[in-house]
């Protein structure tokens, strides 16, 4: 592994962390600067740019959880050049009205790329691998569920 590898690997874990922390804090901008302004994030029923992915989550976050807390495992890292696959693990929690609680772990699908000296999401795939459902106030239907071996939406993603 080269010095460039490192700082690559060092700055896309940066940008996965900013985006958790502007979802746990409700911070827009936040969100938003781990993405390249013309991503595609597709987030279950959402499919959008960074931004307005950020724009629609804030306000539904303040209406549901009164907190969450996104934590993020397991990052892998595949990098060609100036382009990188990374597959994230998360673990998010969200305590909500009344002592409801919603406990969901899932994976990132990020293409991350370098531009202007920026590594950011260009493409983002959310997996949801397990949910509480009987507490959680958000459909999750809409996402792709994991699976075992190549059923699985990440096959072939790291090489």
């Amino acid at each position: 592994m080269e010095l460039d590898d490192l700082i690559a690997e060092s700055s896309i874990r940066r940008s996965i962390y900013r985006y958790c922390r502007g979802v746990d804090r409700g911070d827009i901008d936040m969100i938003a600067s781990a993405y390249h302004d013309d991503a595609d994030e597709n987030h279950g029923a959402f499919k959008g740019t960074g931004r307005e992915f950020a724009e629609y989550l804030v306000p539904l976050m303040d209406i549901a959880p009164e907190s969450s807390g996104h934590h993020v495992t397991n990052i892998l890292i595949d990098r060609d050049g100036d382009v990188a696959h990374v597959e994230s693990y998360f673990i998010a929690f969200h305590a909500q009205d009344e002592g409801g609680r919603a406990f969901v772990t899932g994976r990132y699908l990020d293409r991350f790329a370098l531009r202007n000296g920026d590594w950011k999401i260009d493409q983002r795939q959310v997996i949801i691998d397990s949910d509480s459902p009987a507490t959680m106030s958000m459909d999750l239907s809409a996402y792709p569920r994991g699976a075992r071996r190549s059923d699985d939406l990440s096959h072939g993603w790291i090489r």
